[in-house]
């Protein structure tokens, strides 16, 4: 499958057994020719250089094919005879008017109405179209008249594609579009010259001295549309985020073993003072853990089905511009653009163990979330969680757009259950708790080129890390973190209580002509001594070699997060330039 890059693609003279298992005695022209004759077959549907597997290939059609459209009211055609709703009538006469794509009347079946799911470039411009949607626009004005210039024949299908679907992520289309007029829409795959031409079909014109032409066209258009908004060689689409969250430890909880003593579950001032002063209640409440009985089953079912049907796509898709891929039980894939990663990866956490909520929407008692006010999708009740002291771990990949899915999947995968859930805890001791052990972040960087960057991080330090992370709105925080990993390996190492990593950054900030606010550069030495205590005493009961505690891994924490600061800077000049 040249989609996920799992299991063989459909061709009908592959047979599923033997030597043939997974797709040997096929040729390579003959699968290309197969589904080129797809796309004329179904036209829309597939787009002639994709190669689906059994299960892609079931899913794509069922829609249409299998009935699953029908059966949830959805008409798979654009006809006169369909009624517009309310908040489909013809947008009122305005200033942006000219700006509408009024959707043609056919019968034949329209596959961008079955659509549910956003493309890469929507995922990845999603929040700043949200937060930009002016800027989203004129670009878009920008693009439409130089297509209109060069490529007159390819104005209406660009408009289709770029106007007549949306982001498909809801809290941007409810943004840009709240009426949900037709037309009104913007698609993110218009900052992509690549998957703009592939949606309008300029790989398929049969004049093949035409073809190259019209793409090469295209391509020198966006990239003079991006000059022109004030992209300059980039533009907001350029990177995605994908995250796969898992549970740590499930079995222990489904067993019983995470149970503490009754002394945490009883309300003494509930229990009767008679029944108090039965022999044996001391040693009960003090001794005895609780036991995992249907009652204690039907709470832990409750709390990961909170968790998945309502917390998760609550904070992925009306929280942040985001959107889940699945959510059951305590395992989570979900996409999201990269000004939103740290902010729910903080929301997803607390959410899970019923930590205190980050944006103060719930309030965190006794192990539940309840909403601090009616908020949309959830129903206004406490809602169970896994409770105090639940860790989960998570891979994060934030991918350039060229890099092909199945690449992104695959390095998703080894990155949460090879990194993320390896990472070592500590002892308990006199002065410390024990830190336990999973509960960890893994972030890969994928760029253009195929050169990974690759941070890990402790689960407890997320809060400590975003503290003096998110000081980047005031000062750009990347040349001094790219410093600082080139120099903290060099300068510092491991100590019980010296504190060196801090002390010697202390030394380089104030080095620098423009020295950052004490606020920040207290907020930064505060996580990395956090970083330093979680390392010497996991070093101390893991090893010397132990994940992710090296100075070399903090250095590439730190140039993750100068990465991530680069891009935040650099959106932010995007909307500046524009101001001024």
């Amino acid at each position: 499958s040249t989609l996920s890059g799992q299991f063989s693609a459909v061709h009908p003279q592959l047979h599923y057994e033997g030597k043939l298992r997974e797709g040997a005695g096929v040729s390579a022209g003959s699968m290309r020719l197969f589904w080129r004759v797809m796309a004329e077959a179904y036209p829309g549907l597939f787009n002639g250089s994709e190669k689906l597997n059994a299960l892609e290939l079931t899913k794509r059609m069922a829609w249409v094919y299998g009935g699953v459209a029908d059966s949830l009211g959805i008409p798979p055609t654009i006809n006169s005879n369909e009624k517009p709703t309310d908040s489909q009538s013809p947008a009122p006469k305005s200033d942006e008017i000219e700006d509408d794509y009024q959707l043609p009347e056919t019968d034949e079946i329209d596959y961008e109405k079955l659509i549910r799911f956003p493309n890469l470039s929507s995922i990845a411009a999603a929040r700043f179209a949200h937060d930009y949607p002016q800027k989203v626009r004129q670009y878009w004005r920008v693009l439409r008249n130089l297509i209109h210039t060069n490529l007159p024949d390819c104005e209406d299908s660009f408009s289709k594609r770029t106007r007549g679907r949306p982001f498909h992520v809801p809290k941007t289309d409810t943004q840009i579009n709240p009426t949900n007029r037709k037309g009104q829409n913007f698609n993110g795959v218009m900052f992509s010259s690549k998957w703009l031409a592939d949606d309008m079909g300029l790989s398929q014109i049969p004049t093949e001295n035409q073809q190259p032409k019209a793409i090469e066209t295209l391509r020198g258009l966006v990239e003079k549309a991006h000059k022109d908004s004030g992209f300059g060689d980039g533009s907001p689409a350029d990177w995605w985020a994908i995250i796969l969250a898992d549970g740590d430890s499930m079995g222990k909880y489904v067993s019983g073993a995470k149970l503490k003593e009754y002394k945490e579950y009883i309300v003494l001032d509930q229990v009767e003072q008679e029944s108090q002063n039965v022999k044996g209640f001391a040693e009960l409440l003090n001794t005895t853990k609780k036991r995992m009985g249907p009652a204690t089953h039907v709470g832990l079912n409750r709390a990961l089905l909170d968790f998945s049907n309502r917390l998760v796509p609550y904070i992925t898709e009306k929280r942040f511009c985001g959107k889940v891929v699945y959510s059951g039980g305590d395992d989570v894939m979900a996409v999201l653009p990269l000004e939103d990663l740290p902010e729910f990866l903080r929301s997803l956490r607390a959410a899970w163990c019923g930590g205190t909520d980050p944006h103060n929407e719930f309030q965190s008692q006794g192990g539940y979330w309840h909403p601090q006010q009616p908020l949309e999708g959830l129903p206004n009740r406490l809602h169970f969680t896994m409770g105090e002291g639940a860790t989960m771990s998570m891979g994060i990949v934030i991918a350039y757009k060229t890099i092909p899915l199945p690449t992104v999947l695959e390095n998703l995968w080894s990155a949460e259950k090879e990194r993320a859930k390896k990472l070592a805890g500590t002892r308990k001791s006199d002065t410390n708790p024990p830190i336990p052990a999973k509960d960890g972040l893994c972030f890969r960087v994928i760029y253009g080129g195929g050169n990974t960057l690759e941070a890990l991080m402790k689960g407890h330090l997320l809060e400590a890390w975003w503290q003096f992370i998110q000081q980047y709105q005031q000062t750009d925080l990347s040349p001094v973190l790219y410093r600082l990993a080139e120099e903290l390996p060099r300068r510092a190492c491991l100590t019980e209580c010296d504190r060196l990593f801090s002390q010697a950054a202390k030394v380089i900030l104030n080095r620098r002509e423009e020295t950052l606010s004490e606020n920040t550069q207290n907020a930064l030495c505060n996580w990395l001594d956090e970083w330093e205590h979680w390392a010497f005493y996991t070093q101390k009961a893991a090893g010397k070699n132990a994940l992710g505690t090296q100075p070399q891994d903090l250095a590439m924490l730190l140039r993750f997060s100068a990465f991530w600061v680069d891009k935040m800077i650099q959106r932010s000049q995007w909307v500046k330039e524009d101001k001024a």
